[in-house]
């Protein structure tokens, strides 16, 4: 499962083929409305182990040719490799397809590193990037594949790869064009995130495979079904944790902290963890700060006086800043987009010197020395705390990834939280406009 799931991340972080796309007029991509259910039965037998995959020699970006199925897929006679073809065939050849998909996109984002001009890159661009068309033969025949017997582990390894591509009007007529016969099961198309549901709702793999879910058309519909239907606690941990960020960015507060309530209040999510760290946080825990962070840290309310040993080890405190804008930053040495952000707060660190503004970094290293040796390194010639890992600083502020950041106002009340780059520039010039005017908003 281990390289699925990081080639399918690498395909959508480099944006091959969004699975969001505006529907026809300009709308917005529809969203449910959510209702979640108190938590009701009991998490049932574990199920099955998924099958093993057998290692690839190839090397990345290889592509191997898509050529024709191994088995006629839509007959589905065990003869002919249908539904009853054995599962280590369809395994093989749902494996084939895909590596045969992602050695395309690797190849192309390795071309586009060898580009060494605009115009090479353009080149590029233009002959070799991943499409519609690209996609389509591989779409079509993973839908088979799903479509003849679609409870079994090659038939979810082909749903989760269609899932990412469907909203693409190619990849939907396929989809609309694929009738679903499978023993006492039959629908006139087929719906991946319905199939999913269906019949792999307690599969261990998709607590991975749900925490990289983009925002898209049906995706938050999508987790709040899992998260009430599934018997795995992994499953509804890593389901309603996605849920509540993907609720966090379309600014639905409300919906987010009703999803948190419920875990918070799931004692089978008690001892649930949720990161590879020993004595890192669980489930229920987190869905209890993530609550205290939208019922106490939201945008409009005042932060909380948390305090913090500065590099000279004396003790501060937020409330020494009142009366001037503040960034509060928290991160960690270890954290890359931590480190991107650092010539941008220099920036703003040092065209706002001379004005009522403080940047305040705090680091959550788990010894202090590795700050003071890092800044021996990378000038940061601001303000700066360090906490610890998981101390009472992170626990007052809900802190559960890095960067984290916080912009307050001169009265020390949350006015954005997590915003950078030209965001974060209008977001404190603003506060400083208002500041100026005297406590009024700025137009």
């Amino acid at each position: 499962m281990r390289y699925r799931r990081s080639i399918a991340v690498a395909s959508w972080a480099l944006g091959f083929l969004p699975l969001a796309r505006p529907a026809a007029g300009g709308e917005e991509p529809r969203s449910a409305s959510l209702s979640v259910a108190p938590v009701g039965a009991a998490p049932g037998a574990a199920p099955a182990a998924p099958a093993a995959t057998t290692a690839t020699n190839k090397s990345p970006g290889e592509a191997a040719p898509l050529g024709k199925p191994k088995f006629a897929l839509k007959n589905s006679a065990a003869a002919a490799g249908g539904a009853g073809a054995a599962a280590a065939d369809r395994a093989a050849e749902a494996k084939r397809l895909i590596d045969g998909y992602h050695g395309l996109a690797l190849q192309y984002a390795y071309k586009l590193t060898r580009a060494r001009t605009a115009e090479e890159k353009a080149a590029i661009v233009a002959k070799h990037e991943p499409s519609e068309k690209t996609v389509r033969p591989f779409a079509r025949l993973l839908a088979e594949l799903a479509a003849v017997e679609p409870r079994d582990e090659p038939a979810l390894d082909a749903l989760l790869f269609l899932v990412k591509y469907a909203g693409l009007p190619e990849i939907d007529a396929i989809l609309a064009n694929t009738p679903v016969a499978a023993g006492d099961y039959s629908a006139p198309q087929l719906q991946p995130l319905g199939l999913v549901l269906e019949f792999h709702a307690d599969n261990p793999r998709l607590a991975g495979v749900v925490k990289e879910f983009p925002p898209a058309p049906d995706t938050d519909a999508f987790l709040l079904a899992l998260f009430q239907k599934t018997h795995s606690p992994q499953n509804r941990a890593a389901a309603g944790m996605r849920l509540i960020q993907v609720l966090q960015q379309a600014e639905r507060g409300e919906q987010a902290e009703a999803v948190a309530a419920a875990m918070a209040e799931d004692r089978y999510l008690e001892g649930v963890p949720i990161t590879a760290r020993p004595k890192g946080p669980h489930a229920r825990d987190w869905a209890q700060g993530k609550l205290h962070e939208l019922r106490r840290l939201a945008v409009g309310q005042t932060l909380p006086d948390v305090g913090g040993t500065t590099l000279d080890g004396r003790a501060a405190h937020i409330a020494d800043y009142r009366g001037k804008v503040v960034v509060l930053s928290v991160w960690t040495t270890w954290c890359g987009p931590c480190r991107a952000a650092i010539p941008h707060e220099a920036a703003l660190a040092e065209r706002l010197r001379d004005q009522p503004f403080a940047l305040l970094s705090v680091n959550c290293d788990a010894e202090q020395e590795t700050l003071a040796k890092f800044l021996e390194t990378t000038p940061m010639p601001w303000d700066h705390w360090w906490v610890g890992m998981d101390g009472e600083f992170s626990k007052a502020l809900s802190i559960s990834a890095f960067p984290t950041v916080f912009v307050l106002d001169a009265e020390g009340v949350i006015r954005g939280k997590n915003v950078a780059g030209a965001d974060l520039d209008q977001a404190v010039d603003a506060l400083l406009a208002e500041l100026e005017a005297g406590g009024e908003p700025a137009n």
